[in-house]
């Protein structure tokens, strides 16, 4: 059993760019010393509470315990006045010749939550320590029963340990690893992993979740939905306080994807971000960016409906695009007609927004002109302009044709 990095897949080419939310905006992204990056393949980045220590993992690299060929260590790098210092693999003497992985961190830093993996034996969870002064307490493993899995395998701790996310290959998986996640009743005990579903999960890989601090947006990697290349990263946000039903994924855009293998995210105060990716090499390396708050039109308690959401609320198979051909700025007959269905589900649901979305434009003016006619349209058929938001918070791609969405929030 061993964790997914560039190395271990061979990754599939994937649609063309789409549009990302601006709930965030990077800096300039940069790679991190060669005190951390080297040669071989780094990944995992996971920061500790207080910021001072950087754990990853690295493989393919011969001062790994057992060697170059034996597996992925768990190495530390810890923050200075200086910088970075170089990183040591000697952590509390967890590494092995398996495949070995921090997979979270308490609160307080105390406690790490690691992966001990081997493709010759099936995992039964994943194991902790405790740190008491210098000494660290001998593994203890927390049992989660159904992992089935012998092939890729990835968790995601939650630091105060009421839910695990996992990335692996099940009996009910829709494609290669699909996203799971785990959570202890009242005694304790672990529940068989349950599938996020088919609005996160593709015929693809999904990879590498991490959750927000508040516990209310998953990052991952896929390459099953539309990006930039390779392996994106995305994100998704959790609705109605549920472990099971999510938004629609939004992809990070190319500010932090590339055309390569991009995985392996995670941040911290919503001010600063670490990553693994390929795009400089052959083997994947760590990369930091800062992060600042973006545009958005939703105000706090607001979501946009998920595609559950809304084939209950609208209907199955209902088209949420308006294509515009070339030039053109007319509303055509089943432009109209699609309209017109949509206000009739809604028009009573006074709670529900609408959010006119340029996907695609040829210039801004001929988008200002689309945008106006399906506002006078959707007026005319009964929507208070009240309800209707042109706000344009995500990039545009810039094509031959006009596309605009609805989106629903509320």
């Amino acid at each position: 059993m061993v964790i997914r990095s560039f190395v271990f897949t061979c990754l599939l080419q994937l649609w063309s760019l789409v549009s990302m939310a601006q709930l965030f905006q990077f800096s300039a992204v940069s790679k991190l010393p060669s005190v951390i990056n080297t040669k071989a393949e780094e990944g995992l980045p996971l920061l500790s509470p207080d910021g001072k220590k950087l754990f990853f993992t690295r493989a393919l690299y011969d001062g790994n315990e057992g060697g170059l060929y034996a597996g992925q260590d768990i190495w530390v790098s810890e923050y200075t006045a200086s910088g970075w210092k170089k990183a040591s693999n000697s952590i509390a003497s967890i590494n092995n010749k398996n495949n070995n992985a921090v997979a979270g961190i308490s609160k307080d830093g105390k406690t790490l939550y690691f992966v001990n993996a081997s493709s010759s034996h099936k995992s039964n969870g994943i194991y902790f320590m405790k740190q008491t002064g210098n000494e660290w307490s001998r593994p203890e493993l927390i049992f989660i029963p159904g992992i089935d899995n012998l092939d890729f395998l990835g968790f995601n701790v939650s630091p105060d340990l009421d839910v695990i996310f996992l990335s692996m290959k099940a009996s009910d998986s829709h494609g290669n690893e699909d996203l799971y996640f785990s959570v202890k009743d009242v005694s304790g005990a672990w529940s068989k992993p349950k599938n996020l579903g088919t609005t996160i999960n593709t015929s693809g890989f999904e990879i590498s979740p991490f959750l927000s601090a508040d516990k209310k947006r998953l990052y991952f990697a896929s390459n099953g939905h539309k990006g930039e290349g390779d392996a994106d990263i995305f994100y998704s946000e959790r609705l109605y306080d549920s472990w099971e039903t999510w938004s629609v994924p939004v992809n990070l855009g190319s500010q932090v994807n590339s055309k390569k293998f991009d995985a392996y995210f995670s941040i911290y105060g919503d001010s600063v971000a670490y990553f693994s990716s390929n795009r400089d090499g052959p083997y994947a390396d760590l990369f930091r960016t800062k992060v600042s708050q973006g545009r958005t039109i939703l105000q706090k308690g607001q979501h946009y409906v998920s595609k559950d959401e809304w084939n209950t609320i609208v209907g199955k198979n209902v088209a949420t695009d308006f294509s515009f051909p070339n030039k053109s700025t007319l509303l055509s007959a089943a432009h109209k007609e699609l309209i017109f269905f949509i206000v009739n589900k809604l028009m009573l649901e006074r709670d529900i927004r609408f959010h006119l979305v340029v996907k695609e434009e040829e210039n801004t003016a001929l988008s200002k002109e689309r945008l106006k006619v399906i506002r006078d349209y959707l007026k005319a058929s009964g929507i208070d302009a009240g309800r209707i938001y042109e706000d344009q918070t995500f990039a545009i791609e810039k094509t031959k044709r006009g596309v605009i969405e609805i989106r629903l929030f509320k």
